[in-house]
């Protein structure tokens, strides 16, 4: 008896087919470069892709991604790759196509992983260089292979721009891309001092040696409105202990003092022994004497001992450091000790505006105690009521849906991305014409760069409040945290504040722990806990005689 076989095909793509006849196609474009050169590739690849697509039958032009100067070794710093990801995650897209592998991805794991993560949602991937359809058969291991080979030519590449960089360090003629503060460089590359930022380098140099501490060197400098280090905001003691330790203003060079991993994905690390450092003495002209940087050094070495600390990794040594913010005033707390040996010696946290003008701010310092017990008063009542509060809320976040203003501000910006892109690639035609003088296009450029910056930053944002993923993460991660630790907890731990807290608002007697599912939970002081210093301890000392 002959046997009859019929295809049944799965439900999903049965109904995808009726619901959405007509492949919703994108196109992947990328340029690795800024320069003027690519800028043009760049703006070809757009509108080829564009035509390409609309002109085929059966075919939804679908949007190109466009990732513009970003290197295809790392995803993670592709924007509008990413964001064709989610799209694709969410059903907006069926099949994608892009130039070449190299386009797509030049680091094999990620790139198979991405390949992976499509051929579960059945988007075929069409490299048009390598003539592959990603949900062909046998498609992955030629893909392996060639990912492989692009892996490894940037990998060749990367080798050979840091054996030139390395060598020019060994003979003494590397030119530095940035240079310090106090310098500038001339018509040939070398070193030339700036007198105005000299003259502030020198008094660094002379307040450290004459005892005064990094922060109060900031803060006099900011006082007096001194311009800061490639336009920052204000000046920090870290920058300032940076100064003190660079050995480029006694006139000598440290070079490597960070290197590049040999393999991808490219991270720059900072060098501990792990490669070698080039030491140039008498470079150029010094700023300050061989005598006040070892004197300096020596300081250094001496107030580590005393405070048993590395003056430049000491600001996030503690729980609370950068996270507590002043309700008031927006800043940071600063940590403090008061009444240093004394039997009522604490720890308190200050608002760093109040610190500095006590007019302009008017926040109370916290002790540090204070605080550790009000977190543990909200954990208890969290972890006794973690029902009632985090799975309503957990249910709720993941019954929202986006609305449909929402929706059109998306697209509207994605839009302008797309025109300010384009408004780009003429500039750079323009230009590489001779239609255009460079001073009016460096003036429109940068305007067209801050425009897209900031339209970036729009979509991004609308596109995080768009599916709540921080919220419903956080909300299940809380949820496990508190299951974990269901008994009320005495005293303060660590390692629940730093898994639940993301910061910690302080305004007036109220404290608001923001978690980490961005849930806001609010104690208020209370006036046992306001006791502090000498008042406090006369308290304990009248409870003992009592």
């Amino acid at each position: 008896m002959a046997k009859i076989v019929k295809k049944i095909n799965p439900v999903q793509q049965q109904i995808v087919q009726k619901l959405q006849p007509q492949k919703r196609v994108c196109a992947y474009c990328r340029v690795s470069t800024d320069s003027d050169a690519q800028h043009n590739s760049f703006s070809a690849q757009t509108e080829y892709y564009k035509t390409f697509i609309e002109s085929r039958e059966g075919w939804e032009f679908a949007g190109i991604y466009a990732d513009e100067a970003r290197s295809g070794t790392k995803l993670q710093k592709r924007d509008d790759f990413i964001r064709m990801m989610d799209d694709c995650e969410n059903g907006r897209i069926d099949m994608i196509i892009t130039k070449s592998i190299t386009r797509f991805a030049r680091n094999t794991v990620d790139s198979i992983q991405a390949l992976r993560r499509l051929n579960k949602l059945g988007i075929a991937v069409f490299f048009e260089k390598e003539n592959i359809n990603s949900l062909s058969e046998k498609s992955e291991l030629l893909l392996t292979i060639l990912s492989s080979v692009a892996q490894g030519e940037a990998e060749s590449t990367s080798a050979n721009n840091k054996w030139a960089i390395v060598k020019r360090f060994a003979d003494g003629t590397y030119i530095l891309s940035c240079t310090a503060y106090g310098y500038t460089k001339d018509e040939n590359g070398e070193l030339i001092i700036v007198q105005e930022e000299a003259e502030i380098v020198k008094r660094i140099f002379r307040a450290y040696l004459n005892g005064v501490g990094g922060y109060t060197i900031a803060k006099e400098l900011n006082e007096e409105g001194i311009p800061t280090i490639r336009s920052a905001e204000q000046w920090d003691d870290k920058t300032v202990l940076g100064i003190l330790q660079n050995p480029i203003y006694a006139g000598n060079l440290l070079l490597q003092k960070t290197f590049t991993t040999e393999v991808l994905p490219f991270r720059r690390k900072n060098n501990r022994g792990q490669v070698p450092k080039y030491f140039i003495r008498d470079n150029h002209e010094p700023i300050v004497t061989e005598e006040d940087t070892k004197a300096v050094k020596k300081i250094m070495r001496y107030r580590k001992r005393q405070y048993q600390l590395d003056p430049v990794k000491c600001l996030n040594r503690y729980d609370f450091s950068s996270k507590i913010i002043c309700g008031e005033c927006g800043n940071t707390f600063r940590r403090q000790k008061i009444y240093i040996g004394k039997p009522y010696e604490a720890v308190q946290w200050s608002c760093s505006q109040h610190i500095e003008n006590i007019d302009i701010c008017g926040q109370k310092a916290v002790r540090d105690d204070m605080i550790k017990e009000v977190f543990v008063r909200m954990w208890n009542k969290l972890t006794s009521n973690n029902s009632e509060i985090l799975l309503p809320l957990l249910l709720g976040l993941k019954t929202l849906r986006i609305d449909e203003q929402q929706e059109k501000e998306i697209e509207d910006c994605s839009n302008k991305i797309m025109e300010l892109l384009q408004q780009g690639h003429i500039l750079s035609r323009l230009i590489a014409k001779g239609y255009m003088d460079p001073a009016d296009f460096i003036e429109r450029r940068n305007a067209l760069k801050l425009e897209l910056e900031a339209m970036k930053r729009k979509r991004t944002q609308l596109l995080d409040r768009n599916g709540f993923e921080k919220e419903i993460n956080g909300t299940e991660a809380l949820l496990e945290l508190t299951r974990n630790h269901p008994a009320p907890v005495e005293e303060y731990r660590e390692d629940l504040f730093l898994q639940a807290v993301d910061k910690v608002i302080i305004k007036g007697e109220r404290i608001t722990f923001l978690l980490i599912n961005r849930l806001e939970l609010t104690e208020i002081i209370r006036k046992e806990e306001r006791r502090n210093g000498p008042e406090a301890h006369a308290h304990r000392l009248s409870d003992c005689r009592g």
